[in-house]
């Protein structure tokens, strides 16, 4: 077989795909102390050398470059990675397609600074959005390359190029934030890190596009893919709308530095779900998709991707919730105390809204992104009005209008998603119902906990404390729920199997 052609076989890896599936996805969650380190490490020392108003400044660019990536590849990255089926001739045409939807995007993106610095009142964000727009453009010229090497599922390749990004791009933010160069820091953080990627995803993957007229079968295979990626970038840029409205208004009544203190906590908030979801979604994603011709198979795997997210995503929020005071202190410092109301309210709205943020998972896996996109049309319209109403009272007001959406719209949301595709209401019920129960119970112990342990005069070491109590309160409710002792054996076993 031809070096260029490895790209696109795929009997090895089906052949394979239970063994490929765990694998990618115990290598996604060991990589991710790594991360957390790097993550938290670098925002602990940012959040001392700058201020408040500049991560509000960053927080204000945020939302306009995420419709931008939504309306980017017109969503046809993702499609590269689901469809059954692809050659070379095809990934070229579905590349050179995208370049011309990028470069659209790409220039409106650099037009959009004067409009959103007036918009603001901020004339610094003529600048970052200039800036940001580099390291977006980057991504978008190697889409094709990192879909590809996805679809191989190379994720300990993709984890390995990630984690040098996050270690150089956060390195070159805290030399910057120690010259005085404020929220430049944290946009070349991000140019950086994007940057870095792309340049990666073009030497790691040994595709190149070719310019070829396309033939008749290719021109018919191309409009069934963008038919897929458009519903899918139609879904993307209007629930994004919802998602992010939150700082678009609170940055327009607030200002620079109210929205960094809400952006903080948001952050904060989503960083225990993002750490699990990011990762796992590509894996899941390319699993998924490989096993849809078997339902049975396909349900198999959708429980168990969803028992893991759920299994370490809610405890961890949970534990948050109850530490919320000392860890925003140790992490962040005491001129961020004021976050932890709305911090606690926005992990609240996280916890409820796993279920409803991993139904992407099977929409996109299963190649229902028509019926998702319907759903947008219901979901943006809640989200807007719930935070147009709690804007009235500032930050907190913000928070808790999307905490109350997203709890509104998170089962809703289950039943619509499982109405078209192989997996039923019951798989979901089945394994969210045993951490979410655990997670809330490990809670109430540990805060009853907090009024017995006497504590120290050191914060990390009362951290530490309240973490392992935690732990051992959620494995204690876990194995006490019916059939937690048989669920956490199975967990084991699968692991003990594939020797990994």
């Amino acid at each position: 077989m031809a070096k260029s052609d490895q790209s696109f076989e795929m009997s090895t890896l089906q052949n394979n795909l239970k063994q490929r599936s765990v694998k990618s996805g115990l290598v996604a969650i060991a990589a991710q102390p790594i991360k957390l380190a790097i993550g938290i490490g670098g925002t602990m020392v940012l959040a001392r050398l700058l201020v408040p108003a500049d991560f509000g400044l960053l927080a204000m660019v945020q939302p306009w470059l995420s419709i931008a990536d939504s309306l980017s590849n017109l969503g046809l990255e993702t499609a590269t990675v689901q469809r059954q089926e692809l050659n070379r001739e095809e990934a070229s045409a579905i590349f050179w397609l995208s370049l011309k939807i990028n470069a659209l995007v790409v220039g409106g993106l650099l037009l959009s600074g004067p409009l959103l610095a007036r918009f603001y009142g901020q004339a610094e964000l003529v600048g970052m959005v200039a800036c940001v727009a580099i390291g977006f453009a980057s991504l978008c010229l190697s889409f094709q390359h990192l879909s590809l090497l996805k679809r191989q599922m190379r994720f300990e390749l993709l984890t390995t190029i990630e984690v040098v990004a996050m270690v150089v791009s956060v390195g070159v933010a805290i030399a910057l934030a120690w010259r005085g160069f404020g929220y430049w820091a944290l946009a070349l953080q991000l140019t950086l890190f994007q940057v870095i990627k792309g340049l990666a995803y073009w030497m790691f993957c040994d595709w190149r596009p070719q310019r070829s007229p396309a033939s008749a079968e290719i021109k018919q295979n191309l409009r069934s893919t963008v038919s897929y990626g458009i519903h899918l970038t139609a879904f993307r840029c209007i629930s994004r709308i919802g998602m992010k409205m939150d700082r678009v208004l609170l940055g327009v009544v607030g200002g620079a530095s109210s929205l960094g203190f809400y952006s903080m906590a948001y952050q904060w908030a989503y960083f225990p779900f993002w750490q699990i979801y990011h990762p796992l979604f590509d894996v899941a994603v390319s699993s998924f998709s490989r096993s849809l011709a078997d339902p049975d198979r396909y349900r198999l795997y959708c429980r168990r991707g969803l028992l893991l997210i759920f299994a370490v995503c809610m405890p961890a929020l949970a534990c948050l919730f109850v530490l919320a005071d000392d860890v925003t202190l140790f992490m962040l410092g005491e001129q961020w105390l004021e976050i932890v109301p709305m911090f606690r309210v926005l992990l609240v709205a996280v916890f409820v809204g796993i279920a409803y943020r991993v139904t992407k998972w099977i929409y996109v896996s299963s190649g229902e992104t028509k019926h998702q996109f319907r759903w947008s049309l219901i979901h943006t319209p809640v989200m807007v009005l719930a935070i147009a109403i709690g804007v009235q009272w500032g930050a907190f007001g913000v928070a808790v209008g999307y905490a109350v959406g997203i709890c509104l719209l998170s089962y809703p949301a289950m039943i619509y998603c499982v109405q078209r595709t192989p997996i039923a209401m019951s798989d979901f019920l089945g394994v969210l119902w045993r951490p979410a129960i655990a997670s809330i119970l490990a809670a109430a112990l540990l805060y009853f906990a907090q009024t017995v342990v006497p504590s120290t005069t050191i914060l990390f070491v009362d951290l530490c404390i309240g973490g392992l109590l935690y732990v051992m309160f959620y494995g204690l409710a876990w194995l006490m729920l019916p059939g937690g002792y048989t669920e956490a054996m199975s967990i084991l076993k699968i692991i003990k199997e594939r020797k990994l």
